[in-house]
């Protein structure tokens, strides 16, 4: 398995996939340019600071989440492929919307020490 790194400033695009400006310039051909959403399926996506990510990218996690299947619309081209994936992530729990929470099988609680000397 592979661990896909899913960076906090990610735009939709970066996410989902995007239309191959270099094929449609060069070619003439629409063809996608595919997101962290394909190299994640069947991996392992990893987020850190899930709380800062854009409401509208983590729309787009949730439904590709629920429904297993990433669709990519742009510019008269639709694409639908598998988005099976793990989700693993770091985040602050007050500042994360429950929608989310709901995804994540396991989490662990870490805490600062209050006295370093005590271990």
């Amino acid at each position: 398995m592979e661990v896909v790194d899913l960076p906090v400033s990610a735009t939709e695009d970066m996410v989902v996939g995007t239309l191959d400006i270099r094929r449609a310039l060069h070619e003439g051909i629409k063809a996608l340019e595919p997101g962290l959403l394909a190299r994640a399926n069947g991996n392992i996506l990893y987020i850190d600071e899930v709380n800062l990510l854009d409401d509208h990218v983590v729309n787009v996690l949730l439904d590709a989440a629920a429904m297993g299947v990433n669709i990519v619309e742009r510019e008269g081209i639709s694409v639908r492929h598998p988005s099976r994936f793990i989700l693993a992530g770091t985040m602050n729990l007050e500042d994360l919307r429950p929608q989310i929470i709901d995804r994540f099988g396991l989490s662990v609680d870490v805490e600062a020490l209050t006295d370093p000397m005590r271990g």
